[in-house]
């Protein structure tokens, strides 16, 4: 059995923290059944880049990956019908997570006071980019903007003498995600020990505030803003050098309070113990001399070698690996991280796991891939709401599903 298996979750939500959040829930075995627009779908199906480069709503590779472990259903939730279906659903839900516009819900009927009164029991997660109050709840917004209105554009990604820099890959809503997962873990706690629902306001520019990235906290403390910095010159932490057939990363942690000593005893080269390079300061302001000592030594080493040899002695290498060999990865393999799941548009495809292991649990086993569109209406609607074939066929008629 699967840690969430007896969980109940339906998806009300288009955009990837809504959808990332549900498949953390999905991948621990809860039932989660994900909801979209009859017709069209979730947006992210139209999404590229598309399986073998034909756009198809069941061929998006964003709709795929951020979609394993679901069940899907369509209802139009502006048709009362629509609006019936769901609250049928979420009478027997232990949680609905949802990323409409502040208001939207309850607009339909469909907010939280009537699932309360529809379901006590109902867990219902509300994600938008600046939560549920306040003079930001009614403006649009995107990762970029959450990173903009975080600090992260300010004082964490990119140059000093550069304008500021994004992250890449949505990384806000994937910490929104990720905060939505622990928040609903907490309320499933709390109803465990009170019988009672709660309504949780999570809002992506505040899961990017409360990111430790080392830039709220020091500015709170010191009064100082951290300067944007990324690892401009900065050889042994975080520089990336080249090797014989790749690229590395250097990084002075996990060698005790002499790094440089430890570096220079490997790479031969006593001059790095000179006290300039003692300090990250230091060697930030004395990089192109560090770099001409470190870079051509390490062009001789291939990625692997150097990565053993360097970890045998107690020193940190990063290997600057491709997406192809991280799937490749052997130590990734001899752990089981990757699951392979089947579709009938993309055919056989590896899937990273949860991240964690958990002793006697495995949470990808039986993993089935993303939906298609509607796939599971006459199961959900049909064989667990109890409606007829007559029924399903006149709501297909009115496009209620």
């Amino acid at each position: 059995m699967n840690i969430l298996s007896d969980i109940k979750v339906l998806e009300l939500a288009h955009g990837l923290s809504g959808a990332f959040c549900a498949k953390l829930l999905a991948d621990q075995g809860a039932d989660t059944v994900k909801v979209e627009p009859p017709g069209w779908g979730d947006p992210a199906r139209q999404e590229p880049p598309f399986i073998n480069g034909v756009p198809h709503p069941d061929g998006s590779t964003i709709f795929l990956a951020f979609n394993t472990n679901k069940r899907g259903v369509t209802l139009d939730l502006e048709q009362p019908a629509g609006r019936e279906l769901l609250l049928r659903l979420a009478s027997d839900a232990d949680v609905l997570i949802e990323s409409q516009p502040p208001g939207h819900l309850e607009g339909l009927g469909l907010g939280y006071p009537v699932l309360k009164e529809t379901n006590p029991r109902l867990i219902l997660l509300s994600i938008t980019y600046f939560g549920q109050t306040g003079p930001y709840r009614d403006y649009l917004g995107s990762d970029l903007v959450a990173q903009a209105l975080g600090g992260f554009l300010h004082a964490v990604t990119g140059s000093a003498d550069q304008p500021p820099m994004g992250t890449a890959l949505e990384q806000m809503e994937i910490t929104a995600a990720r905060n939505g997962a622990i928040a609903i873990m907490a309320a499933l706690f709390h109803r465990q020990r009170s019988g009672e629902g709660r309504h949780i306001d999570l809002s992506t520019m505040e899961a990017a505030v409360s990111t430790p990235s080392g830039l709220i906290q020091p500015y709170s403390f010191t009064g100082r803003s951290p300067i944007r910095g990324g690892s401009d010159g900065n050889v042994m932490d975080g520089m990336h050098l080249p090797t014989k057939d790749g690229e590395v990363t250097l990084t002075t942690a996990g060698t005790g309070g002499r790094p440089m000593e430890a570096w220079a005893e490997f790479l031969e080269e006593p001059k790095l113990v000179d006290p300039k390079f003692a300090t990250r300061q230091g060697r930030m302001d004395n990089w192109e001399e560090l770099h001409s000592l470190v870079a051509p030594v390490l062009a001789q080493w291939n990625n692997l070698d150097l990565m053993k040899e360097t970890m045998a002695k107690g020193l940190v290498v990063g290997l600057v690996q491709s997406p192809q060999q991280v799937v490749d990865s052997p130590h990734l393999a001899e752990r089981g991280f990757f699951v392979e799941i089947g579709h009938p548009e993309a055919g056989n495809l590896k899937y990273p796991g949860p991240g964690f292991m958990m002793d006697g649990v495995n949470p990808m086993e039986g993993s089935r891939a993303a939906p298609a569109l509607g796939e599971h209406n006459s199961e959900i609607l049909g064989g667990e709401l109890g409606l007829t074939v007559e029924e399903l066929g006149l709501l297909r008629a009115a496009r209620v599903i």
